[in-house]
C-alpha cells in the first residue's frame, strides 16, 4: 500500500481517468451563500435534481422510482454512510454482511445478496460518480463531501446495468468551488466513538479548482468479550480524498479525484445461555445482547492472515484499503453533450472471524482467514442529445475488467490447536462490454414515451491453485473440470425498458413502465470440495411500476405513489442442493421463481418552519416456483427481508432564537418494520422492528456554526440481522454530541 500513498500525494494533475455526469452536472459550482443554512422563507419544498437516467432532471419529472437526499437532507438526518441513508427507503431493509463491518448487504423490494466471495455479485449495487463498485466486500461508503444519494428502486436495466435486479444506490460528490473556504465537523458519542471531518476549497486559478477533505473515525466498540475482555464491534477508520476540476473553456470541463480509505473493524455475533429464543424457531437457547464468549482474542490483520492466526493465536478482525481514482470530461456543445467516464479500484482486504460467539475454547470454533485483492478499471462513453423539443437521447458504450485473487481458509474442531479443513486459493476475473440507449419521444406537451435498451456481453473465468501449506485440502482447475464444474462462464442478453408519464397538469404527473434487468451468474468458490464448485445462471428480473408524482399546496406538500409487481427467474440464494455425491449441501443455487409486489408512498411538508416526512409501504414476496435439486426450500416458505408493513417518516421545527444570533431545531424520525426473515429456511426472524432518533441543534442565521446533541436508537429496541453460528446484532442505542462549522 506505499505505492498507492505516494500516488495519493502526488496524484491529481496528470490523472485522465474518469468519473461523474452530464453536464447539467458540471457547470462550475456556484460560490456557497452565507446564509445557506439560515430559515429559508416559506416558498414551499426546494426542487431535488437526480441523474437517476443519466443527466440532470427534477426528481418529480422522472418516470423513476428514486429516493433522493440532498446535502441538507443528510445533515438533518445525521447520515454519514450508504447503510445510514438506506434505512430511510420504502421496501428497503440494509445491515452489515456477517463478520464484516466493511460489507453492506441490501435487500431492495425482496432482492439481495449475503454474499460477499467476489464469485458474487450484489443485486443492489453501488455507484460513486457514476462508477460501479463491483465488491461488495467494502461498500459502506463513508462520505466526505456528498452533494447527492440517490437510491433507484427495481431493476436498471438499461442505463444503470451491471447487475442491478433490485436497483442502484449511486452517490454523488459535491465539486470543487470557485470560492475559497473551510469545513469542519467533529462529534463524540457513546462507545468512545469519536469522528473528525475536514473539507478545504481551494482553487488555484481561474478554472483551475480543487478541494481536499477527508475522514477519521475511531469507536471502541459496542459488544464486551467475556471471555478475553475485549470490545468488540467497533473501528478505526480514516479517508482522504482530492478533487480537481479544470475549465479550459466555456464547453469543457474536467473533474478529476482520487482517494484513499482504510476500514480496520469488527462485526462478532452474540452469546448464548438456555432459555426459549424470540429469535429463532424451535431453540432451547436465547442470545445475551451485546456479549459474546468466543475465545479468540482479537489481533491485527494484515497481509497473510492464516500465518498470522496460527502464530499469534488471535484474530476477530477486519482489514479494508481501497486506493481509487476518477473522473470526468464532459464538452456541451450546445445541443447535446458528450462524457467520457471512468474510474480504477484497488481494494486489498483481509479478515479473520470467528463465528461461534459462544466457544470459550479459541481453537474449537469456526474460523474463517481470508486475504484478498480485488482490481476494476471501467470505461464509459456517454452522449446527451436533444432533438429540438422532440426528443431527448441518452446513449453510450460501457466495459469494465475486474479480477479477484482471493485465499479463504476455514478451521474449526481443534482442541489444543486451530484445525484447519479447508483452503480455497482461486483467481477470479470479470470482463464485460455493454451498448445501451434511452429515448424520450415527447409526443405532446403533457405526454412522453421512453424506449430504452442495453446489450451486454459478459465473460468469466475462475482458476484454482492448490495449497501449498494445506495441499490435502485443497484442490486445482483439473480436480473441478473433473467434477463436471466448468471454469468459464459467458451471457449474451438484451435487457430493455419502456415507460410512459403524462402531466395532468404541472404539479402533477402519472407514468407506468415495464423493465427488464439482470445478475451475472457465478461460482461457488470458496466450496470445501471440488464436486461443490458449482455454477448458478444468471438472474433476471421484470418489473412492472405505475404511480403518481405530485407537488400540491403551492409546493408546500411532496406526494409520490408507486404501485409496482416484479418477478425474478433463475433466483440466486444459498439454499440445500443435492451435490454430485448425492449429499445435501448448503451451495449457492438458481433456487426459482420469487414475485414480490408493493405499495409505496414518500411524502414530504413543508409548512413554515415545520418539515415532515411518512413514507409508509407494503410489501408480499413469495416463491412460486422452486427447482428440485432445492431439495431444502418449498413454495411454503416466506422469502427472506420482506417485511409485509414498513414506515419511515419525522418532523423537524426551526425556532428562531434573534438574541442569539440562529435558531433551535429539534427533530424527531421513526422507523418501523413488521416481523421478516432473516434466513433462507425460515429459521431465524427479526422481531417488530421501532427504531426512534432524535435531535435538537442550534445553527447561527449566517451558516457559519451548528451545534447538535443526537441519540439513535432511543428505545434501545434490540433486532439480529442475519444468522450464522451466532445470532448478529443490530445498533444499539447511541449518544452523539457534534459540532460543525465552516468558514
Amino acid at each position: 500500500m506505499t505505492s498507492h500513498r505516494f500516488l495519493l500525494t502526488s496524484m491529481l494533475a496528470p490523472l485522465a481517468l474518469a468519473a461523474g455526469t452530464a453536464r447539467a452536472q458540471s457547470a462550475p459550482t456556484p460560490a456557497p451563500q452565507a446564509d445557506a443554512e439560515a430559515i429559508p422563507e416559506s416558498k414551499g419544498l426546494e426542487e431535488i435534481v437526480v441523474t437517476s437516467q443519466r443527466r440532470a432532471e427534477k426528481l418529480q419529472s422522472v418516470p423513476v422510482t428514486v429516493s433522493a437526499f440532498n446535502e441538507k437532507m443528510l445533515e438533518r438526518l445525521a447520515v454519514s454512510d450508504t447503510i445510514s441513508t438506506s434505512k430511510f427507503v420504502p421496501g428497503l431493509i440494509s445491515n452489515h454482511n456477517a463478520g464484516l463491518a466493511s460489507a453492506n448487504t441490501y435487500f431492495l423490494r425482496g432482492l439481495g445478496n449475503t454474499q460477499s466471495a467476489p464469485t458474487f455479485d450484489a443485486p443492489v449495487t453501488t455507484y460513486v460518480d457514476d462508477v460501479y463498485i463491483a465488491r461488495q466486500n467494502a461498500n459502506n461508503y463513508a462520505f466526505f463531501d456528498t452533494e447527492r444519494v440517490e437510491i433507484l428502486r427495481g431493476p436498471q436495466g438499461t442505463l444503470f446495468g451491471r447487475n442491478t435486479t433490485g436497483g442502484a444506490i449511486n452517490v454523488i460528490m459535491r465539486k470543487p468551488s470557485d470560492t475559497a473556504g473551510m469545513k469542519f465537523e467533529a462529534t463524540a458519542g457513546s462507545f468512545e466513538r469519536y469522528t473528525v471531518r475536514a473539507i478545504a476549497d481551494l482553487p488555484v486559478a481561474e478554472g483551475v479548482l480543487t478541494k481536499v477533505s477527508g475522514f477519521v473515525v475511531r469507536d471502541r466498540g459496542y459488544l464486551k468479550n467475556i471471555t478475553t475482555g475485549d470490545w468488540l464491534n467497533g473501528e478505526e477508520s480514516y479517508g482522504v480524498r482530492g478533487d480537481v476540476r479544470l475549465l479550459p473553456t466555456e464547453a469543457l470541463t474536467i473533474d478529476l479525484s482520487a482517494e484513499f480509505t482504510s476500514n480496520s473493524s469488527t462485526y462478532t455475533g452474540l452469546r448464548y445461555v438456555p432459555g426459549a429464543s424470540p429469535y429463532v424457531k424451535t431453540a432451547v437457547n436465547r442470545p445475551v445482547f451485546y456479549e459474546s464468549a468466543a475465545g479468540l482474542p482479537t489481533g491485527n490483520c494484515g497481509d497473510d492472515n492464516v500465518t498470522r492466526l496460527l502464530t499469534t493465536e488471535r484474530g476477530n478482525c477486519n482489514l479494508s484499503q481501497t486506493f481509487a481514482m476518477g473522473g470526468n470530461i464532459n464538452y456541451d456543445f450546445g445541443d447535446g453533450s458528450l462524457t467520457y467516464i471512468g474510474g480504477y479500484r484497488h481494494l486489498d482486504q483481509g479478515y479473520i472471524n470467528e463465528y461461534n460467539a459462544s466457544q470459550p475454547n479459541r481453537y474449537a470454533g469456526y474460523i474463517i482467514a481470508d486475504n484478498a485483492i480485488h482490481e476494476q478499471h471501467s470505461h464509459e462513453l456517454k452522449l446527451n442529445y436533444s432533438f429540438g423539443d422532440l426528443i431527448d437521447l441518452v446513449t453510450g458504450v460501457f466495459y469494465l475488467k475486474e479480477t479477484s485473487n482471493d485465499r479463504q481458509t476455514s478451521f474449526t474442531g481443534g482442541t489444543t490447536a486451530f484445525r484447519p479443513i479447508q483452503d480455497a486459493i482461486y483467481k477470479h476475473q470479470v470482463e464485460t462490454a455493454a451498448y445501451y440507449a434511452q429515448a424520450d419521444f415527447h409526443a405532446t406537451d403533457k405526454l412522453t414515451v421512453t424506449l430504452g435498451g442495453r446489450y451486454t456481453w459478459e465473460e468469466k473465468k475462475l482458476a484454482y491453485t492448490k495449497s501449498t501449506q494445506f495441499p490435502a485440502l485443497s484442490y486445482d482447475n483439473a480436480a473441478v473440470l473433473a467434477a463436471g464444474n466448468p471454469l468459464q462462464q459467458s451471457v449474451k442478453r438484451f435487457t430493455p425498458r419502456i415507460a410512459v408519464d403524462y402531466k395532468l397538469n404541472p404539479d402533477v404527473m402519472l407514468f407506468a413502465s415495464a423493465t427488464n434487468g439482470f445478475k451475472s451468474g457465478g461460482w461457488n468458490g470458496t466450496a470445501s470440495l471440488p464436486q461443490n464448485a458449482v455454477t448458478f445462471r444468471p438472474e433476471k428480473t421484470w418489473s412492472y411500476e405505475a404511480g403518481l408524482k405530485s407537488e400540491l399546496f403551492d409546493r408546500k406538500l411532496r406526494f409520490n405513489l408507486t404501485g409496482y409487481y416484479a418477478k425474478t427467474t433463475d433466483l440466486q440464494v444459498t439454499a440445500g442442493v443435492a451435490n454430485s455425491l448425492g449429499v445435501i449441501a448448503s451451495l449457492p443455487f438458481n433456487a426459482g421463481t420469487l414475485e414480490v409486489y408493493g405499495l409505496e408512498l414518500e411524502t414530504t411538508a413543508q409548512f413554515g418552519n415545520l418539515n415532515l416526512f411518512a413514507n409508509p409501504s407494503y410489501m408480499h414476496g413469495s416463491y412460486t416456483y422452486i427447482s428440485p435439486l432445492a431439495t431444502t426450500l418449498s413454495t411454503r416458505l416466506t422469502p427472506v427481508r420482506v417485511p409485509t408493513f414498513q414506515f419511515n417518516g419525522g418532523a423537524s421545527y426551526d425556532i428562531p432564537a434573534s438574541s442569539l444570533g440562529g435558531y433551535f431545531t429539534p427533530s424527531v424520525t421513526w422507523r418501523h418494520n413488521s416481523p421478516y426473515w432473516v434466513a433462507v429456511l425460515n429459521t431465524t426472524t427479526a422481531p417488530t422492528e421501532n427504531f426512534v432518533d432524535a435531535a435538537i441543534s442550534f445553527a447561527a442565521d449566517d451558516g457559519s456554526y451548528r451545534i447538535s446533541f443526537e441519540v439513535s436508537n432511543l428505545t434501545d429496541q434490540r433486532t439480529v440481522t442475519a444468522n450464522f453460528l451466532s445470532l448478529f446484532p443490530g445498533d444499539p442505542r447511541r449518544f452523539t454530541g457534534r459540532i460543525k462549522f465552516k468558514i
